[in-house]
Parts: C-alpha cells; sequence; structure tokens
C-alpha cells in the first residue's frame, strides 16, 4: 500500500518522513491499522480535493530516523543501502499468504476496477513500471493474467477477462465482489451462445428459403415439359409436395408424405428434379 501510494522524504540530520495518500477513508483505517502494528508514530490528516471536485483525501504522516528507515527497509520500499526499490523484493511475495497480500494492498491503495454490467476492466495504477512488472508476476503466480499499458502518466497492470478479474478479487480476498463477476460472466456466456445459436438459425433458415425457392422454380420448369408425365410417382409426389409447402423444411416435407419418407429421401429426390430441370 505504501509503496503504491507513499512518498519518501529525505531530510537534514538523519530525518526522513513519508506520506501516504488515499482517497477512500476505509483504505486510509487499513493502512493505520496495518502501521501500529510497527508501533511507529503517524499523523493522520484530511484534506479537501478542490481540484479534483467534491471529496476529501486521507493522508498519512510519518517522521523520524533510523527507525523509519528500518521500517521502509522491511516492507520491501527501501534497499539495504536506503535506496528506493524499483520492483518488490522476492521476499515480500515468495510465499501464497503474501503474495495474496501484497496483491491487496496494491489494489486497495491504486487499483480500480469496472462495476460489474460495464465493460469488464481491472488495473493497479503506478509511475513505476517496475513496480507494476512485480503486480503483474505475482498475479501470473495465482493465474491471473494481467498486461501492461505504458501511459506518461501513471501506466498500468491491467485486465479485461472476466474470468481473471474474478480470480484476481478471489486472490486479493474481494469474495462479494468476485461472485457478482461471476454471474455476470454466467450471464454474458448465455447471452453469446443465445446469439450464437440465434444467428446460426437465421443462416440456415435463409439456406433453406433459398433451397426452397430453387427447387420450385426446377418443379414449374419441368412440368413445362413433356418429360414431366414420364416421372416416377415418387418424384412427382416429392415435387407436388414442394409446390403445396414451399416454406417446409425437409423434414417436415418427409412427414407430409404417404407413407412418410425419411430426410434423406426427401433430399435425394428433390436434388434429382434440380439436376433434371438444369439439364444433367
Amino acid at each position: 500500500m505504501i509503496r503504491s501510494a507513499g512518498s519518501f522524504h529525505i531530510h537534514g540530520g538523519d530525518r526522513y518522513g513519508l506520506h501516504v495518500s488515499f482517497g477512500l477513508s476505509a483504505t486510509a483505517r487499513t493502512a493505520v491499522s496495518l502501521i501500529k502494528s510497527f508501533d511507529l508514530p503517524f499523523e493522520v490528516r484530511v484534506l479537501e480535493q478542490r481540484r479534483l471536485g467534491r471529496g476529501k483525501r486521507f493522508e498519512i504522516h510519518m517522521e523520524g530516523g533510523a527507525r523509519l528507515v528500518q521500517f521502509l527497509n522491511e516492507i520491501g520500499v527501501l534497499a539495504d543501502d536506503l535506496t528506493l526499490r524499483e520492483s518488490t523484493p522476492t521476499r515480500i511475495s515468495r510465499r501464497p499468504c503474501c503474495r495474496n497480500a501484497f496483491l491487496r494492498g496494491a489494489f486497495l491503495a491504486s487499483g480500480s476496477v469496472s462495476e460489474p454490467g460495464a465493460p469488464a476492466h481491472l488495473e493497479v495504477y503506478s509511475d513505476n513500471v517496475d513496480f507494476l512488472g512485480s503486480v503483474i508476476d505475482a498475479a501470473e503466480a495465482v493465474g491471473v493474467q494481467l498486461s501492461l499499458v505504458k501511459r506518461k502518466h501513471n501506466s498500468a497492470a491491467y485486465s479485461k477477462s472476466l474470468g481473471d478479474i474474478r480470480d484476481f478479487l478471489v486472490a486479493v480476498g474481494a469474495h462479494e465482489a468476485a461472485l457478482e463477476f461471476e454471474e455476470r460472466s454466467i450471464i454474458s456466456s448465455v447471452k453469446a451462445d443465445a446469439n450464437r445459436r440465434a444467428n446460426f438459425d437465421a443462416a440456415n433458415a435463409a439456406r433453406c428459403s433459398l433451397a426452397a425457392a430453387r427447387q420450385v422454380r426446377a418443379i414449374r420448369e419441368l412440368q413445362q415439359r413433356d418429360s414431366w408425365k414420364h416421372l416416377s410417382d415418387n418424384l412427382i409426389e416429392v415435387a407436388e409436395l414442394r409446390l403445396e409447402h414451399p416454406y417446409m423444411t425437409i423434414s417436415e416435407l418427409g412427414r407430409c408424405a404417404d407413407p412418410p419418407l425419411s430426410k434423406s429421401a426427401v433430399n435425394h429426390r428433390l436434388r434429382r428434379l434440380v439436376k433434371m430441370a438444369e439439364g444433367g
């Protein structure tokens, strides 16, 4: 959380400062409870956001010397030589529980996710690409694929996959939100399947209509020829059924025959009629 939303300040006389800013009071309370476990002094300030519209920002200010530096080293912000780490040390996210906690902190401090019903989008943003690389690696370790997009300000590790967003939310402990995304994923899948079936049925109906029109033309052409009277009774029966029921499917025509015919038998006879009309 501090790596995502904090800034480190170096003062004179071996004094250092840490300022962490959050847009949500719940996130700030979580950070405060975690910092208290390190027994470090801090101050919480609430500021009005004038430039960004209505709302408040909740800032945590910490001042100190060697103990503050040790704290920042322990949580992976500072290296042993007191330089800022660009990426997160492996020890921070080596174990699965720590990995999930790392992702949870990064998401709480600088993450966002679309509401169920809107186009799926989850991202964790930062001006440090190496840090985002650590987020991507940790997410991959829990089976979530995040992509990197570089921007002039605040690059982001993001996903537009409903499945990956759901799994990410499960990993960071947002189970209710994950259930909402799971429900949305199921609804989207059902809608997509329904659309595919509707498109298939429409295309199939169009093909059947074109084939039936071709068969009717062929039969009327044959009726104008002397060869019509020489056709077998089986062919004439099917031809008359097609003229009488131009919109029926082949299966339905077969059920109207006496005795009923199979789909393949009706199709074979209609194909013969078309071939004869076309001079075959």
